[in-house]
């Protein structure tokens, strides 16, 4: 006990008789008793005095006087006091009773986590992704634009259980939440660790054609759950890439699949998201030392602002035949890129043509 309760007038009416110095020294013995939340050890009683701080004759006498005044001596030779026992009951009950409370409070709130976790994931299920600072009003109205109701047992989809991957598994109940996972399409908890099965390729639905969402779908299964985000604008840029004729969906998903190893390294602390991924030409980053991939070799591949980016100044260097960053060669990147830049002025004069480059 750090504290305890001492009511002045209780204390003065109860050690009136005392001299100043047994008062002294009955403050001091109950001091160690709720110190130590036990009775006095009095198997020796030279050691309980020293212990006390009471050496003179008259310490030590004012010390048994109080010892027979307001302790009892027990079987095992302990000192006991029937308020001090009292105090510390209370004491200990109280310390009971705020960690009930305590561990009230902490269940309310891992099921209010659990809760609206289930609701992010029906909505990302549906194309649905809000900020994750929403406020849970805006959330709950979200829900009812979008005919999702959330009660105290399911998440409901216009009134069927969400329930995305009920074909290859049974949804696992979780506090007082449904909760699956529909990047993965399999029943998930929603505080399930984000580094679980995280390099694991989620597949189309069963029986059904391949989409965009699909594709977006398989693309981020080679991301860090944690990154998996915003599915439905990352089947747009898919689309808009793939129409564009920078890439096909074969290379994009290949490069994922080449890189997933790093993206997943130490848990993905260092991963991009799969849309910042796209939007920065990262898939060209899978032919760093590795060769070309198929759109480089055929020309294109090379994004207009490819200076902006370190995936698309490599990407010109192997258009150009530098082939990729080489740090035995290059110890910064920044020399690379200055090659690049020297190479390419060569090149737009006239020095070289590009095919004279990819051959030097």
């Amino acid at each position: 006990m750090n504290h305890y309760p001492h009511h002045i007038g209780d204390f003065n009416t109860a050690t009136r008789h005392l001299s100043r110095l047994e008062r002294d020294v009955y403050r001091d013995m109950r001091d160690m008793y709720f110190d130590t939340e036990a009775a006095l050890d009095g198997s020796s009683f030279d050691l309980l005095a020293r212990r006390l701080c009471c050496r003179t004759p008259e310490e030590v006498a004012a010390l048994q006087f109080v010892l027979s005044e307001f302790f009892v001596l027990q079987e095992d030779g302990r000192y006991q006091n029937e308020e001090c026992e009292q105090i510390i009951a209370q004491f200990h009950a109280q310390q009971s009773d705020r960690s009930t409370v305590r561990e009230n409070v902490n269940e309310r709130k891992r099921r209010s986590r659990e809760r609206r976790a289930a609701i992010f994931s029906a909505l990302r299920s549906i194309g649905v992704v809000p900020d994750g600072r929403i406020e849970s009003a805006a959330l709950m109205a979200l829900c009812r634009e979008h005919r999702i109701t959330v009660t105290d047992v399911d998440v409901l989809i216009d009134g069927v259980q969400f329930d995305v991957g009920a074909a290859e598994a049974k949804p696992v109940r979780h506090g007082h939440v449904t909760v699956t996972n529909p990047s993965c399409h399999a029943a998930v908890t929603a505080n399930q660790n984000q580094n679980h099965n995280q390099i694991n390729t989620p597949q189309p639905p069963a029986g059904g054609p391949r989409d965009g969402l699909a594709d977006a779908l398989e693309l981020q299964g080679h991301f860090p759950s944690h990154r998996r985000t915003r599915t439905a604008e990352v089947a747009a840029l898919m689309a808009e890439l793939v129409d564009s004729g920078a890439v096909t969906v074969v290379q994009l998903q290949a490069a994922a699949a080449k890189q997933s190893a790093e993206l997943c390294r130490d848990g993905g602390k260092a991963s991009p998201s799969a849309l910042r991924w796209l939007r920065e030409s990262r898939w060209l980053d899978s032919s760093v030392g590795q060769g070309q991939p198929a759109s480089i070799a055929g020309g294109g591949g090379v994004p207009a602002d490819w200076s902006a980016t370190r995936s698309g100044v490599i990407a010109m260097g192997m258009r150009l035949g530098l082939g990729g960053w080489d740090e035995s060669r290059d110890r910064i990147f920044a020399t690379y890129e200055a090659r690049v830049q020297q190479r390419l002025t060569e090149c737009e004069q006239g020095a070289r043509s590009p095919a004279e480059a990819e051959a030097a």
